[in-house]
Parts: structure tokens; sequence; C-alpha cells
């Protein structure tokens, strides 16, 4: 628990900086919600989209429900993307810039494995998540209640819970990048990579909407909040598949750090 709690302090600025900045992000999407809530312009609007526009923006949770639609297009479809960077950017320094500065010569000296203290750092980042996806979802519900606004807590609750594990898996790659890299700047270009590029192939094949089957190896196939949304079914199926990447990717990172020279 030592390690545990040192990691979640060593991540607390720049959580504190992250939630911030999300949080007032949230604030500026849902000041203009109850322009939108009812608004027949939007309906009308993506009925005459094509129809791969219309799936990237939402489809049928556009036309139903005005309101989550604009949030959806506007903030909600990137939380993942946002919130990756910043697991990234932080698994990569757990190992990388750890290893470059030379802390771990003291804590390696002491009885204490190197499975143990990888595992202690990463569920602190894992937690620092957790937190991260909870002010942001509790912040779009309070601004949104702010307005006026009935947000959908069970909805919105299943999509934070859905964004949790691809990031979770996103910061378990950068994990493992970090264990190969040979430098900090090395990893953190890998974590900002790891985050960005597969959201960026994700919406490139909702655009084209050709090989959709595809979207699946990859997290971000794995989001779906109008789904969610409009269903309020829980993603067991999404649950399985990335907590078993999340940990082969840990796993794989386990052993590349184990076989370092400290």
């Amino acid at each position: 628990m030592t390690l545990y709690r040192m990691a979640l302090r060593q991540q607390f600025v720049s959580w504190i900086v992250w939630a911030i900045v999300i949080a007032l992000g949230v604030g500026t999407v849902a000041s203009a919600a109850p322009a939108v809530a009812n608004s027949r312009a939007l309906v009308a609007l993506m009925g005459s989209l094509p129809a791969s526009w219309r799936g990237v923006m939402g489809g049928a949770l556009m036309t139903q429900r005005p309101l989550d639609g604009y949030l959806y297009v506007k903030l909600v479809m990137y939380l993942p993307l946002l919130v990756g960077i910043f697991s990234g950017f932080q698994a990569s320094s757990l190992l990388a810039r750890e290893m470059e500065h030379r802390r771990f010569d003291f804590l390696l000296g002491m009885p204490l494995t190197r499975e143990r203290l990888l595992i202690s750092r990463f569920l602190a980042l894992a937690t620092a998540q957790a937190a991260l996806w909870a002010v942001t979802i509790g912040a779009l519900l309070a601004f949104l209640a702010q307005q006026g606004l009935h947000g959908d807590v069970v909805g919105y609750l299943l999509v934070g819970y859905s964004g949790f594990l691809v990031t979770l898996v996103t910061s378990a790659g950068a994990l493992w990048a970090s264990a190969l890299a040979r430098d900090y700047p090395t990893a953190a270009r890998w974590g900002l990579g790891i985050a960005a590029v597969p959201f960026v192939y994700d919406l490139t094949v909702r655009i084209a909407t050709v090989a959709q089957g595809w979207r699946y190896i990859l997290p971000y196939g794995y989001y779906d909040p109008p789904h969610l949304l409009l269903s309020h079914a829980f993603p067991w199926l999404e649950t399985a598949v990335l907590v078993a990447v999340s940990v082969v990717l840990t796993c794989g990172a386990l052993r590349s750090f184990a076989r370092r020279e400290v």
C-alpha cells in the first residue's frame, strides 16, 4: 500500500490539471445545451447527411434525443482520447522517466520485487483514470442540472465505465512501451501515439463505412455511447475483451521490465 500511495501522490498534480481542463471543457459544451435540447434543426440536418456521417454523429441518438446527440458529437466522442492522452503520458513516466533519472536504484535495492513495484504503480494509474472519468461524468451531469436539464444518469455512468475500459487498455499499452523504450521522450511519444492513432483509425473506418469489423481490433471500436445511452445495456462483451487485453499488455510490460537492466 505504501508504494501505491506514493504513486498516487506522484500523479496528483497532473491529475488536478487534467481534471480542471476537462471540467472547463465540459462546462463550455454544457452551457450551450439548452439551445439544442429540443432543436428540430438538428434532426433535419441529420436527415440531410450521408449515412456515413449520420453514423459518426450518433445516428438514432441525434434524431431521438438531440441533447444527448449534441453532447456526443461535441464532447463524449472525444473523452477517451483526452483521458487516454493523460493515461499514455502518465504510464510512460511510470518506468522510462524513473529509469532515466535513476530513481529506481534505491527502491530495487530493498526487498521488493519488480513485479510488485510495477503493479502498484499501474494500479495507482488505474485509480487516477477512474477518478478522472468520475469527475468528468459528474461535472457533465452537474452542469446539465445547473441548466435545468435532466441528464441520463444511468446512461452516462455506463459511458464513463466504457470509456474507462478503453483508457485502461491505452495505459497498459503505454506501460509496455515505457518498459521497452530506451529513454523517456521515446516512451512519451509512444504513449501519445497509442492514445491518438487508434482514435483516428476508428474515426476513419466509421466515416468510410467499409470493413466495419476492423474497428474491433482496436479499443475505440468498443466505445459506443449512442448504444449505451439508448439501450442502457451493460457492456459485458466490452468488459471481457478490454480487461483481457489490458491484462495481456500488463503482463508484457512485467516481462519486459524484468529483463531490463536498471
